[in-house]
């Protein structure tokens, strides 16, 4: 729930900076991005975080090396929140 409602409230800020002239947040797709760069922010932070070990414990048995995988996640997350760096401006073609 926490992830969604930082994703609602950034949204929300971006697009009235944006609104108000600031140029990285308009339109409001750019806003929305760099909303989910903050989410992908805040979940990856719970893999290296003290949630880590409930993460850990949510990994089915099945799988090996649940702590290894768990960082894998949160490094890839991380990695996508960077990623929404680097698409082009929203309102290019």
């Amino acid at each position: 729930m926490v992830p969604l409602i930082v994703l609602i409230a950034s949204f929300v800020l971006f697009a009235l900076v944006g609104a108000a002239g600031a140029h990285p947040f308009t339109p409001w797709p750019a806003a929305l991005r760099w909303a989910l760069l903050v989410m992908f922010l805040l979940t990856a932070s719970a893999h290296f975080t003290k949630t880590r070990v409930d993460l850990v414990r949510m990994v089915p048995r099945a799988f090996p090396n649940p702590g290894l995988l768990v960082t894998l996640t949160g490094f890839l997350e991380l990695a996508g929140a960077l990623g929404l760096l680097f698409l082009p401006p929203a309102n290019s073609p």
